[in-house]
């Protein structure tokens, strides 16, 4: 017998996923499989700044942070973290670089860009964080503690 929240919780995480893909696929025309990667080097950008203890919070707020501040991911580890071939990680990861969307810095390790003061980036933010307050109510609506609880 199932516990009572596997299946919900389930449910509720496969409309989170949808929304995030549909989101991202809104602000960029790509191939989910680019999604990912693009997700993959938006995580690994700003991991340092959103979670390193020593950035200074006008930083942290900054529009265009300092690159030092900001980290950089490389295609193996892209791979690696993605179950995609680095074949096809390098491929498509090349073609980010050259449409514009991803920097690659002098050692080949890649970051997105510095694009959050962009309105559309901005509306992408917020409608993921809907996206997730969409996700918490449904969690509750189907009986289940929410992601907030």
């Amino acid at each position: 017998m199932l516990p009572d929240r596997t299946r919900p919780r389930s449910f509720a995480a496969v409309e989170l996923l949808l929304d995030l893909l549909h989101l991202a696929r809104s602000v960029v025309d790509l191939d989910l499989e680019s999604v990912v990667i693009y997700y993959c080097i938006s995580e690994a950008s700003m991991r340092p700044l959103v979670l390193g203890p020593n950035v200074p919070d006008e930083v942290r707020r900054a529009e265009k942070p300092p690159e030092e501040y900001r980290g950089a991911i490389s295609r193996l580890l892209i791979a690696d973290r993605t179950g995609l071939s680095r074949r096809r990680v390098r491929r498509k990861t090349n073609a980010l670089v050259k449409s514009g969307l991803l920097t690659q810095d002098d050692q080949g390790r890649v970051r997105t860009l510095r694009n959050l003061d962009d309105p559309v980036m901005q509306k992408a933010a917020d409608d993921v964080f809907a996206a997730v307050q969409r996700y918490d109510a449904r969690l509750r609506q189907l009986g289940t503690t929410g992601v907030t609880s």
